[in-house]
């Protein structure tokens, strides 16, 4: 199911939008002394960075479909809530990464990939937890952070999105 990514460049307002959230959710989940999801960092540059990266991802998606008016409704992560309705967007910092999926996410939920590296960013297809969870694609390459990582070559185009 080989396809192209789809390249995305934000506007000056979704680059505000997005380092504005980015920064929200860092500083709520520090006032209230929040772990990182599976184990990742909780305070500092590094949990900046991942918030940051996720609401850019998150901006990225909603635009492309066009969705803004459905970011950031939810203002304190918890569990099976949403990016978007019915997708949650996953953002790592390599072109080259797979999706991660967690063990515990909703089967029915399509989650879409979306890197950001060296300024550009790509959307490079979606999937259905249920076709995430499958275990070959089971793994622990961080050693203690096991999840499904999802090749980018299973995804489905972008285009198929909604």
């Amino acid at each position: 199911m080989t396809h192209s990514p789809v390249p995305f460049t934000f506007t000056d307002e979704e680059r505000r939008l997005a380092m504005e959230e980015g920064m929200r959710r860092q500083a709520l989940n520090e006032s209230k002394g929040l772990r990182g999801r599976n184990k990742g960092p909780c305070s500092g540059d590094k949990a900046l960075h991942v918030h940051l990266l996720g609401a850019a991802g998150e901006v990225a998606v909603a635009s492309y479909l066009n969705l803004k008016h459905e970011l950031f409704k939810e203002k304190e992560a918890r569990r099976g809530s949403d990016d978007l309705p019915g997708i949650d967007v996953k953002t790592r910092s390599k072109a080259h990464y797979d999706l991660i999926v967690q063990k515990n996410e909703n089967s029915s939920k399509k989650f879409v990939l979306v890197t950001i590296e060296n300024q550009q960013t790509l959307l490079h297809g979606w999937c259905y937890g249920h076709e995430a969870m499958n275990e070959r694609y089971w793994s622990d390459p961080a050693r203690g952070r096991a999840a499904y990582f999802v090749p980018q070559s299973v995804l489905r185009p972008m285009e198929t999105l909604l």
